[in-house]
């Protein structure tokens, strides 16, 4: 089956219409359910996923857990209140507070990574991520240390204060693999996780940086708010973790 990702073309997607296509019970009112369309977001990529609601006519479901199965489905994961069955009309709701700051979270994790680079002047890799509600992780095979960090903060949020577009392109692969040479990215780790599409999702500080990436966004760099270095941390064989989070 066809899911189609709201998420991906418009993370400013609140509220959506859908039609159950699976509905697989578990015991305790707990069931895992696949619409047609959602503009859930499921955990992939260093991002948590979305939470909200599946509104029926005849039930409601808690949304507490969204990931992809080996198909590429996105499987809705909460506890019902009445039924939802196969063939329903539905409406989903996001929570927005918690999808709008994980945007600004993961923005923020995209500009540190090329703010690193401009530190030292070199294509410094990051070779892990991740994001969470109050703090994200980026580790980089650099030598940074803790004087470093207000500067590397500095670069990151003179790039929040010009309020650059962040945007969304899709590329061919061969295309993608020639754009990404100039920011020092390529498609290897992303051919690496899946197959490759005829189309690769790619996200664009403009001017700055971009990577094939299928998280959500914000549109463009003032919406992120400050963001705080809050520790480094040496994780061994030469990574070196920073620490970070986004403040109004």
């Amino acid at each position: 089956m066809v899911v189609e990702k709201i998420y991906l073309n418009d993370s400013y997607a609140k509220e959506f219409e859908a039609t159950v296509l699976k509905v697989e019970d578990k015991g305790g009112n707990i069931c895992f359910v696949i619409l047609d369309r959602t503009a859930f977001h499921p955990t992939a990529g260093g991002q948590p996923h979305d939470t909200g609601f599946i509104i029926g006519l005849n039930g409601k479901m808690n949304v507490t857990d969204v990931y992809e199965d080996d198909s590429g489905n996105v499987i809705h994961e909460g506890v019902v209140e009445g039924s939802i069955a196969v063939g329903d009309k539905v409406r989903g709701q996001i929570n927005w507070d918690r999808r709008y700051r994980l945007m600004r979270m993961h923005t923020a994790a995209h500009i540190l990574i090329q703010a690193v680079r401009d530190y030292f002047r070199s294509p410094v890799r990051c070779v892990s991520a991740g994001k969470s509600l109050d703090r994200g992780r980026l580790d980089f095979q650099a030598k940074i240390s803790r004087e470093m960090l207000p500067e590397i903060e500095s670069i990151a949020n003179s790039v929040v204060s010009e309020d650059r577009r962040v945007i969304i392109k899709y590329m061919a692969p061969s295309d993608a693999v020639n754009y990404l040479k100039k920011y020092h990215e390529s498609i290897d780790l992303y051919a690496r996780k899946y197959a490759l599409p005829e189309k690769i999702r790619i996200i664009e500080i403009e001017g700055w940086y971009a990577i094939p990436c299928g998280g959500t966004h914000v549109k463009r760099t003032g919406e992120v708010g400050r963001i705080k270095l809050l520790k480094r941390a040496s994780k061994g064989k030469g990574v070196v973790r920073i620490e970070y989070t986004v403040e109004p």
